[in-house]
This record gives structure tokens, C-alpha cells and sequence, in this order.
């Protein structure tokens, strides 16, 4: 694992040095930075988004890792969607420096969702492993996650796969996850 710079920098998390920049390939949101293993069906993504406040969400991890997660199901077209654990921190808020904001998490959300991609009928949908950390910004009004997606049954085959290296991407870079530089998040109060 080698550590890379995300949003030039204002994040580093350590991630494999074979993943390719999907912004070299494509056009990526100024909002995400998206990384693809070379070799597989493997994509990790790192997203700055607004402090979510639906349904309870803007005082509760849990339910604000829940709401991303069902965002991504949307965003994805999922035909189903199924969380199978969620992780909340059980330590205290941990500043992030002397005059830096507060930075909550990692609240750890793992589940599936059955996605038909390439416009493959719904009989040959993937069912594909999501496993999505949170942290958030309250001070910035910010939530960043991380999200790892990989394919655990490929529809058209049904040829089922462990999801052990991408449990090992996602939790090198949940642990290595830091913020260097808080102006990455414009919303909220200076602190």
C-alpha cells in the first residue's frame, strides 16, 4: 500500500500503488476522487459531500451512513439493497488539531446491492459487496466517505467471489484515512 494524495492533497489515505486514477481515463466530479484496480472489477471512492440532515440523520452516524448507502443504491439503479452491519466509533469526537475542526468517525457501514449494469437484463444483475466509511465535519457542514465496490456474483455467470482484498483495500484505507488540510470543506463556520 502507498499513500496517496486525494483533492490534491487535503486527504491522503493509503491505497494500492497498482490503482489506476480514474481521472486519467474519464471525467470524475470535482466532488470524488475515484481510483480502479487494473485487474479487476475493484473501484474505491472518496467523496465530499453536504452534512446529510434527513430523517435524523444530521445528529445520528448510523442513520447518516445508512441514508449514503441508500443514496448509492439510487444513484446505482439498484434493484435491492441489504445492509448487513454498521459500525459505529465508540471513542469521542478527536479534534483534529490545535484550532482544527472536530473530525467524527469512521463509521463503518458494510452491505450489498444487486445492480444490473451495461444495460444487462435484470436476470443477469451483479450482487456487489459495498463497504462505506463516513467521517464528518460538523464545524463544515461536510461528510466524506469512502466507499469500496466489488462485484461478488457476476449475473451473467453467477461465478461468486470472496470479497477478502477488497475488505483489505477498504481497511488500509479507512485506518490511513487523514485530513490534512480542513479548507477542503468551504461550508459551515472557520474554525
Amino acid at each position: 500500500m502507498t499513500s496517496r494524495p486525494l483533492y490534491g492533497g487535503a486527504i491522503t489515505a493509503s491505497l494500492p500503488p497498482s490503482f489506476l486514477d480514474a481521472s486519467d481515463l474519464r471525467q470524475v466530479p470535482d466532488t470524488q476522487e475515484v481510483f480502479l484496480a487494473p485487474d479487476s472489477d475493484l473501484s474505491l471512492i472518496v467523496e465530499v459531500l453536504e452534512l446529510v440532515k434527513d430523517d435524523g440523520s444530521a445528529d445520528d452516524l448510523e442513520k447518516a451512513a445508512r441514508f449514503h448507502f441508500s443514496s448509492l443504491a439510487h444513484d446505482n439503479s439498484a434493484l435491492s439493497s441489504t445492509v448487513s452491519s454498521v459500525s459505529v466509533p465508540s471513542a469521542a469526537p478527536r479534534p483534529s488539531g490545535p484550532g482544527q475542526p472536530v473530525l467524527l468517525g469512521p463509521t463503518v457501514l458494510r452491505g450489498q446491492q444487486t445492480v444490473s449494469k451495461f444495460n444487462k437484463p435484470e436476470s443477469e444483475a451483479d450482487t456487489v459487496s459495498i463497504q462505506l466509511a463516513l467521517w464528518r465535519v460538523p464545524a463544515r457542514n461536510a461528510d466524506v466517505t469512502l466507499c469500496v465496490n466489488w462485484p461478488v456474483r457476476v449475473g451473467e455467470t453467477g461465478e461468486e467471489r470472496g470479497d477478502d482484498e477488497a475488505k483489505r483495500v477498504f481497511d488500509e484505507a479507512v485506518r490511513s484515512f487523514e485530513v490534512k488540510d480542513f479548507g477542503l470543506f468551504a461550508g459551515g463556520d472557520a474554525e
